[in-house]
């Protein structure tokens, strides 16, 4: 509980904060996220960009007119490439890198 309320009082006061367990390491290196991001097809680029706008899978199967099991194909084959586990962790992911989102 107190890791939890000192992680609320650093976001509150502007600072980053990341779940602990959760190491970027590797991917701060702007050149290695940037490849990581382009390895993406235009379809798996939008869905991710959908996914930092905070769309669930159903929400983004509707916008892009296709099944809820196509988005999830999407999603593997996102985390894959990013080499991550979760959407959250695309998410971070993808904001490090500063793109215009």
């Amino acid at each position: 509980m107190r890791e939890l309320i000192s992680s609320l009082n650093r976001v509150l006061e502007g600072e980053t904060c990341y779940p602990s367990g959760i190491d970027f390491s590797e991917e701060c290196d702007e050149e290695s996220l940037m490849d990581k991001i382009s390895s993406l097809t235009p379809q798996q680029y939008k869905v991710l960009n959908m996914l930092n706008d905070g769309l669930l899978n159903k929400q983004i199967a509707y916008e892009l007119d296709v099944s809820e099991a196509t988005i999830k194909a999407h999603m593997t084959a996102i985390f894959r490439k990013l080499g991550v586990k979760n959407r959250t962790q695309a998410v971070i992911l993808l904001q490090q890198t500063d793109q215009d989102i």
